[in-house]
């Protein structure tokens, strides 16, 4: 009999392109395997709860501040028991910076990364050029670039809706110096915040007067349509908008410096699959992940597909950069040097209550001193909780 392997990814042709057209190499190599997949929304995917899929899906996609969670919870296949020590050495070698390494939680690995990406520079290169500029590397120079580009009518741009807002947030203190800690206390120093939301103020007063409202899809829909928009010094990157065959691309390349370290310190995204508890196939579940991480198929058909690969030797290879136009090869340094966030049990709802309540200060909604008070008192109830369930 025949079984059928069913998964949930993210609505987005980086996230369930690779993984449908995928599926047929994985079915005529695996003769009785069949796979199935379903999509849920960005928003759903950076926020909703995972137990309410674990029993519908065999596998599902996933951003890492999930593990605190599934550690907590047993509710996903600790994979580090399917892997040998030969395929865990090989699993840290082929990461993309940290990617591989955010899996593993209160040691376990909760699931396998088959997408990377980081907040990184984006820019329309002809509208740059209609200011003679370069793209910028330091803050400063993201500030100077703006007030040229408001001057003949266009601007800079970041994504700012809430989720990607609190992102800004952990990027710049992160890249200012003072990453936060996964028990930070309190969460953030006020001095370092203020410095934070001064630069993020500053931004958003001359960024596109949507930004608040977009994220990085939405904000790059625009890059593309539109010809207002000529930069973004910060959001998660989408190769998707570089590729060849775009009428309209956008460049992307390494963030600019906010501090003193470069690039570095950018937060972490993309996505691992993960195997459901629940799921009375596990065994051909997790042969199914280890094939979608695997370094060939990473670098065949799942970029080729359209996917964002978190192996490295797809990173490097010169074929798979060149229909990207550069995005793997310009963006590199900026993923190996990248930030993990918080990843505890109960952080992800912090997460998104506190990307509202940033989201609402720079909208000036909130007042900067009213917002930090709030995120030291939320952050350390969160961790109080956490230690009393421990």
């Amino acid at each position: 009999m025949d079984v059928t392997l069913k998964g949930l990814t993210w609505d987005h042709p980086r996230g369930y392109a690779p993984l449908l057209k995928g599926a047929p190499d994985y079915e005529n190599s695996h003769p009785g395997i069949k796979i199935h997949w379903d999509r849920r929304t960005l928003r759903e995917f950076g926020e909703a709860p995972i137990e309410q899929y674990l029993g519908r899906y065999d596998l599902i996609i996933l951003d890492h501040p999930f593990v605190g969670f599934a550690a907590a919870h047993d509710v996903l296949v600790d994979l580090n028991r399917f892997l040998s020590a030969d395929e865990n050495a090989s699993l840290a070698r082929d990461s993309v910076g940290p990617s591989a390494e955010s899996y593993r939680y209160a040691e376990g690995l909760w699931a396998l990364p088959v997408d990377a990406a980081t907040q990184v520079a984006s820019y329309r290169p002809d509208l740059l050029r209609q200011l003679a500029s370069k793209p910028p590397k330091t803050f400063d120079e993201v500030l100077q670039l703006g007030q040229k580009a408001r001057a003949i009518g266009k601007f800079i741009v970041v994504a700012a809706c809430p989720i990607d807002a609190i992102s800004l947030f952990f990027t710049l203190t992160a890249n200012l110096g003072h990453p936060i800690a996964e028990n930070a206390d309190p969460f953030i120093d006020l001095a370092v915040a203020r410095e934070a939301l001064d630069r993020l103020h500053a931004l958003i007063a001359l960024a596109h007067p949507q930004s608040t409202g977009w994220n990085p899809i939405q904000m790059y829909e625009h890059m593309v349509a539109e010809s207002d928009a000529v930069y973004c010094p910060w959001a998660y990157g989408y190769s998707n908008y570089s590729r060849r065959e775009n009428s309209v691309r956008l460049q992307f390349t390494n963030a600019p410096a906010a501090g003193a370290i470069g690039c570095a310190g950018t937060q972490l995204g993309g996505t691992g699959v993960a195997v459901s508890k629940q799921t009375p196939h596990r065994e051909e579940a997790v042969a199914y992940a280890k094939w979608l991480a695997s370094p060939q198929h990473q670098r065949g058909t799942y970029v080729k597909e359209g996917g964002q690969p978190a192996s490295l030797a797809a990173w490097l290879d010169p074929g798979v950069d060149a229909a990207a136009c550069g995005f793997f090869s310009d963006t590199l340094e900026t993923l190996r040097k990248s930030y993990v966030r918080p990843r505890f049990n109960g952080f992800v709802r912090f997460f998104e209550a506190a990307g509202v309540e940033i989201n609402r200060c720079l909208k000036g909604e909130t007042a900067d001193l009213q917002l930090i008070d709030s995120l030291n008192k939320s952050f350390s109830k969160r961790l109080a909780l956490e230690a009393t369930r421990s």
